[in-house]
């Protein structure tokens, strides 16, 4: 934690954040005019910029590559994320931008605004909820009940278990409800044109909350026999009816604040592909959202790098859905919640159906734009188990980390690892990084890619 503790003061510069996305992550901790104040709205800006910027860069990177939605070349580093290869020192820049710049917002916002500004609150608690799952999805146990106390002379916090943890995800995000639920007078301003979300509509995050207390209930299918009860609960409540409810990320378009997947690959060109598994689980479906989600390779197909491939530089990027300058991603979205919704019912033995064409809908809508065809739709939940539920999920949740979650949790979809790697088998977690293995004598150090993480039981 010695690293990030120097970010604790953070604020008046971290909203330019927004207009420097593309200068990566290992730019976000920088801190050169050392601002000594700070106010919910700079807070909270600032908290939203880095969300969006770890959704769509390093993290997320590295679990797409894993699952073969993405492939990294010899061209450039990406290349030992194909092989497997990821060191301690590796991911120490993701770990100190998530503690460093994000929760640490979320926690000032709490522990200095949360009387007086319930509403700024209950946003940064949402976004901490979904910054800590990123965490401690990836690393298992982490810091969180002691990660923020460097001011009280604690530099070396104890290690909360991933079971402690999502115990506090679900804590956060009913506190969120909560504060959301006060009455607007209860706060001395309000988040507006700040919150580049939703504007500040607090019914909007309401929805959000419960879906990602959703999303976090059935990650412990494995641990929890209730999950699928709890996660169908959850979305009922939610009240999530439409992509109008996605939260999504924000990118102006414009040079100082480009989408990250465009950004990377005008920066570094053939570092990343498409993944032969993905493109073809849409070629061969005749998927209406191929065209949208992979650009045209070099010779005018789609096409994609096999997980042992990481020579051929002439095949597909990301598509213009997601990677254009201003492309937005979401974050958390209806289509999750129906997917979510219909493995939940299929696990209870209920008709799961339609949902899965509630969520498949959704995803073709916000992907192309255009109304799914009825004969797509009829052709690909012809047939509903588990696997045909998480296969589609994987398609439409492409570049978050949902995916890589469901895959470690359910074997779904079937993988075949990359073969001429070390290990021969498909990363499931990070390594811890190495400023906290030299530097928190409480550290849970784990060097094992292949270690499994608490949910995980496969």
């Amino acid at each position: 934690m010695k690293k990030y503790i120097k970010s604790i003061i953070l604020t008046v510069t971290s909203v330019s954040l927004l207009l420097s996305c593309q200068s990566e992550l290992d730019h976000f901790n920088e801190n050169p005019n050392s601002p000594i104040s700070t106010t919910p709205t700079l807070l909270l800006s600032a908290m939203e910029v880095s969300t969006f910027s770890t959704h769509t860069t390093g993290l997320i990177r590295t679990s797409n590559i894993f699952d073969q939605h993405l492939a990294g070349t010899s061209v450039g580093q990406l290349g030992d994320i194909q092989r497997y290869i990821v060191t301690e020192q590796d991911v120490n820049n993701e770990w100190n931008t998530l503690y460093g710049t994000t929760l640490m917002n979320g926690y000032i916002l709490n522990r200095d605004f949360a009387m007086r500004y319930p509403y700024y609150n209950g946003i940064g608690q949402v976004l901490t909820a979904i910054n800590l799952g990123y965490a401690t999805d990836l690393w298992g146990d982490i810091p969180y009940d002691e990660a923020f106390r460097a001011d009280e002379g604690n530099k070396m916090p104890k290690y909360n278990t991933q079971q402690e943890i999502y115990q506090r995800l679900q804590t956060i995000l009913d506190d969120a409800i909560i504060n959301f639920k006060k009455p607007a007078s209860s706060n001395i301003s309000v988040p507006g044109s700040d919150d580049y979300i939703f504007n500040g509509d607090t019914q909007k995050w309401i929805q959000i909350a419960y879906v990602l207390k959703a999303r976090y209930a059935l990650r412990l299918s494995q641990v929890d026999t209730d999950a699928s009860q709890k996660a169908l609960e959850y979305i009922l409540a939610s009240g999530i009816s439409s992509n109008a409810d996605d939260a999504n990320t924000f990118f102006t378009g414009t040079s100082n604040g480009l989408n990250q997947w465009y950004a990377f690959n005008k920066s570094r060109e053939n570092y990343l592909k498409a993944g032969a598994y993905f493109v073809n689980s849409l070629k061969n479906n005749s998927d209406p959202r191929l065209s949208f989600a992979v650009a045209k390779d070099k010779n005018g197909n789609y096409t994609g790098n096999a997980a042992n491939d990481l020579d051929t530089a002439t095949s597909s990027y990301i598509g213009s859905s997601f990677a254009s300058a201003a492309s937005s991603i979401g974050l958390v979205t209806y289509a999750e919640a129906k997917f979510i919704e219909a493995e939940a019912k299929f696990r209870l033995g209920q008709d799961a159906k339609p949902a899965l064409e509630d969520a498949v809908a959704a995803s073709v809508l916000k992907i192309t734009g255009t109304v799914v065809t009825s004969d797509f739709l009829n052709s690909i939940t012809a047939h509903i188990d588990l696997e045909a539920i998480i296969q589609q999920k994987y398609i439409a949740l492409f570049l978050t980390m949902e995916p890589y979650n469901d895959y470690r949790r359910t074997g779904f979809p079937v993988l075949v690892p990359n073969q001429s790697s070390n290990t021969k088998l498909i990363p499931v977690r990070l390594p811890t990084p190495s400023d906290e293995r030299q530097y928190n004598l409480n550290a849970t150090v784990v060097s094992n890619v292949t270690t499994n993480v608490w949910w995980d039981k496969n």
